[in-house]
C-alpha cells in the first residue's frame, strides 16, 4: 500500500475522525512503512502531533485502523508534511533497488527496509534504512519530490557493537 492509500484511509475512518474533532491542530510529521524481503509493505504508520510532548499515532492495516497517543521528548520542533508528495512507496522501491544494483550489493539479500517520511533539516524526504544479511546496512535520504538521492551510505553493523577485551565474570 502506498503512503496516499494509507492517508486516504487513515483520514476517511471514524477513528481519525474522531482524533481530528478532538485535536483540531494536530498535524501530519512522520509516516512509518516496513518492508519485507521482497519489497512489500508489511507496516504502516502514520503519525500526528498532538502539541510538543504528544503524538497521535496510527497503523494502518487491512483489518483496520489502530489508534494510540504517546507521550514523547522531542528535543527539536515537529513540523508538517506536505502530503503532496510525488515520490511514492513503488517508486521509491525501483529506486532503492537501482541503488542497490549501481553499488554492486545485489549479492547480499535484504532482510528489514524501515522508510520513513520525514522532515531533516526542513527538507522533506524518505529516510531509508535497508538491512542486508552478513550484517550490512544501506541508508538512503531520498527527495519524495524529485526522487534525487541525497545521502547514501553503506554501512556494517558490525562498526555500532563495541566489545570489551578483558576477563568475562
Amino acid at each position: 500500500m502506498s503512503f496516499q492509500n494509507s492517508l486516504k484511509i487513515l483520514q476517511g475512518s471514524q477513528e481519525f475522525k474522531q482524533f481530528k474533532a478532538k485535536h483540531r491542530n494536530s498535524f501530519l510529521f512522520s509516516a512509518f512503512f516496513m518492508l519485507n524481503s521482497k519489497l512489500e509493505v508489511e507496516t504502516q504508520q502514520l503519525d500526528y502531533s498532538v502539541n510538543k510532548d504528544k503524538v497521535g499515532t496510527f497503523l494502518v492495516s487491512d483489518d483496520g485502523i489502530e489508534q494510540k497517543t504517546d507521550k514523547i521528548d522531542s528535543k527539536s520542533e515537529l513540523s508538517a508534511l506536505d502530503e503532496n508528495i510525488k515520490i511514492d512507496i513503488e517508486k521509491l522501491k525501483k529506486i532503492i533497488e537501482g541503488d542497490i544494483k549501481k553499488k554492486s550489493l545485489t549479492e547480499f539479500h535484504i532482510s528489514k527496509i524501515f522508510v520513513v517520511l520525514q522532515k531533516i533539516n526542513n527538507v522533506q524526504l524518505w529516510n531509508v534504512t535497508c538491512l542486508m544479511d552478513c550484517l550490512k546496512i544501506l541508508r538512503l535520504h531520498v527527495d519524495c519530490f524529485s526522487g534525487k538521492i541525497l545521502e547514501n551510505k553503506e554501512e556494517n553493523l558490525g562498526d555500532f557493537m563495541s566489545f570489551q577485551k578483558g576477563n568475562k565474570k
